[in-house]
């Protein structure tokens, strides 16, 4: 469905919808090698996807054991947290030799045991999909078993909601037949090594893109690589810097490498032309103000990106200015703050997304003064919170019983397009909508296992619309809904249809199976609320009504994994009940101190609420397990 509009303004609105469409989908992704490089070092915040470098084929399909294989656990645990994708690569210059890929690629039982291998390999450790590093097939017959092989294993990947790309030479890659261009999800450009000194110029960057553009693939394929070293002496960026190179040049001492100033040249290229930038590899990377990957995300702010995977967004300055760093449920330290790029004492406003709570400590490790926030504040001045901030918990607020999403806060979508809207509130609809668009809105929280009633505001002049959701890009489906005609794009009603889903976070995708409809909002709501509602009250309860100014009370070590400690200023416990509510409201623990400690190895990891009753008088406190 497309509406009639003057032309000048219908392309005007093209062009707008195209920029916003590459700055939603950008993507920067960093490889980290198996032998090198702290996975809790890695700005996460920073990054899309991460590609664990390399696995080995051989030659009948097999895969060698990976290297190092609690450091890619430990990468998974952590970049998921943040909401970041991995993703194995296989291959790898390997010394030139790529005989593996050339015998199992040219034989069928072969390639169909490595797609196998890969499937098993991908689901043991949880990953997002398969990164292939062939370096590299020749023209002729192996360039047509290297199109049949990645068809083969994009149709296995993507059946089951994986992704699969690939890495290629900057230049001259003939033998990549533009057929893989339709199978993978995106290809890699290995923009550097061109030469030995000024191997990796922003000439050379524009040459790669364009000849891969040439070749005949998408923008929204190209992503472009980048180096964090230089040669000819294979020092890292890092190591340049520490030797007394300028972060912002390029040469040094007749070393060429890629410094600040190309980096974001690169990074802006890579906008212009194509989806997303590539570094090869994170170990590399420079810290603090000299960074090269907070080089790539200062670019990516500035055109509207960034990472909008998490839940929370913190921002260096008032009225949302300055950084702006994301991140998902869970806690953080001062030292996983930093890490995840917010300094510490230096958040001075958030944004919290609805059915979500963050907590903020003044000390580190959870603990000192303590300020709850369950929506946005533009200044935490009003507070006496500005630059105090130096733990964080992120949780579920269980008092939302309803979440109410806005059609056009969309984190990704394909094929629409966003226009005024005369409904109640006003603001922004979501129009244009024809079959197969979309729009995906992440870490959505279902706080309990059930049916939920999703409701949808739509408009259509004529009906014959369908509108269904999904779970996690579409590997869980929830159902469809037709729309009614309401007899024009701005008369409203709201349709809505019951799902069942388990408990969790999710990405919420909203799809049109068929098109000729507007949405202004969705709202989901679990059908048990009056449990949820009860539950949240208590817990509430407790948080709004305890006595909070008794600094004498304390608990300790928070977090705590088995003996939590209690000091109440020399005085004695004895006498008073101790209840422990866990994030639902539920109360798991009950106790009469008999000393100042209480065991709690029994409770599963979360976030509790701690409260201590004696001669009317209620103290509360909250804990991580």
């Amino acid at each position: 469905m497309k509406k009639n509009l003057p032309v000048s303004i219908f392309l005007l609105l093209l062009l707008f919808a195209s920029v916003q469409r590459v700055a939603a989908q950008f993507r920067v992704i960093g490889y980290m090698p198996s032998w090198t490089g702290d996975v809790n070092a890695v700005q996460y915040s920073k990054l899309t996807h991460i590609n664990y470098a390399f696995l080995l084929p051989t030659a009948t399909g097999g895969i060698q054991s990976i290297e190092n294989p609690s450091k890619l656990q430990s990468l998974v645990s952590l970049a998921h947290s943040n909401g970041v994708k991995v993703m194995i690569s296989v291959g790898g210059w390997n010394n030139g030799d790529d005989s593996g890929f050339e015998t199992l690629a040219g034989n069928s039982s072969y390639r169909s045991t490595f797609v196998t291998n890969m499937i098993n390999f991908v689901n043991q450790y949880g990953l997002d999909g398969v990164d292939i590093d062939w370096e590299y097939p020749d023209a002729g017959t192996s360039a047509n078993n290297y199109v049949t092989l990645m068809t083969q294993l994009a149709t296995e990947m993507h059946n089951r909601g994986k992704l699969l790309t690939a890495a290629v030479v900057g230049t001259g890659g003939n033998s990549i037949l533009p057929a893989v261009f339709n199978v993978v999800d995106f290809l890699n450009l290995m923009a550097y090594d061109y030469n030995n000194y000024d191997h990796s110029t922003y000439a050379y960057a524009q040459q790669s893109m364009s000849y891969w553009r040439g070749q005949g693939l998408p923008q929204s394929k190209c992503v472009l690589g980048v180096p964090f070293y230089g040669r000819p002496s294979w020092e890292t960026f890092a190591a340049l810097v520490a030797r007394g190179a300028d972060p912002y040049a390029d040469t040094y001492n007749g070393v060429g490498y890629n410094g600040i100033t190309t980096i974001k040249n690169k990074t802006n290229l890579a906008f212009d032309q194509g989806s997303g930038i590539m570094i090869w590899e994170l170990s590399g990377d420079a810290t603090g103000s000299n960074s090269l990957v907070s080089a790539i995300h200062d670019v990516v702010l500035t055109h509207g990106g960034g990472n909008t995977t998490g839940v929370a967004t913190f921002y260096k300055d008032c009225s949302y200015g300055g950084y702006a760093v994301s991140l998902p449920v869970g806690t953080y330290t001062r030292t996983q703050m930093i890490a995840s790029g917010i300094s510490d004492d230096d958040i001075s406003s958030l944004k919290v997304q609805s059915g979500y709570k963050v907590t903020l400590y003044w000390d580190d490790n959870f603990t000192g003064t303590t300020l709850v926030k369950t929506g946005d504040d533009d200044c935490l001045v009003d507070d006496g919170w500005n630059d105090k901030v130096t733990s964080i918990a992120i949780s579920t607020n269980t008092s939302a019983t309803s979440i109410l999403i806005q059609a056009e806060n969309y984190n990704n979508m394909a094929g629409i397009q966003t226009e005024t809207c005369t409904d109640d509130g006003g603001g922004l609809n979501v129009g244009y909508i024809d079959a197969t668009d979309w729009m995906a809105y992440y870490n959505i929280n279902f706080p309990v296992s059930g049916t939920y009633k999703v409701e949808y505001r739509v408009a259509s002049l004529s009906g014959g619309g369908t509108v269904s959701c999904d779970l996690n890009a579409g590997s869980i489906q929830l159902g469809q809904l037709a729309v009614p005609s309401t007899g024009g794009w701005q008369n409203w009603t709201t349709i809505s249809h019951n799902v069942t889903i388990t408990a969790g976070t999710y990405n919420f995708g909203v799809y049109a199976q068929a098109g000729g409809w507007n949405l202004n909002w969705i709202r989901i709501t679990p059908l048990s609320t009056a449990k949820v509602a009860t539950t949240a009250g208590m817990v509430n309860s407790l948080i709004d009504n305890s006595v909070q100014t008794d600094k004498a009370f304390t608990i300790y070590p928070n977090p705590v994994h088995q003996q939590l400690n209690i000091s109440n200023g020399g005085e004695s416990l004895s006498g008073g009940i101790i209840r422990i509510y866990d994030i639902m409201g539920k109360q798991v623990v009950t106790a009469r101190p008999a000393a100042n400690q209480i065991n709690v190895s029994s409770l599963a990891p979360g976030v509790y609420t701690l409260e201590f009753t004696k001669n009317g008088k209620r103290i509360v406190r909250q804990f991580i397990k």
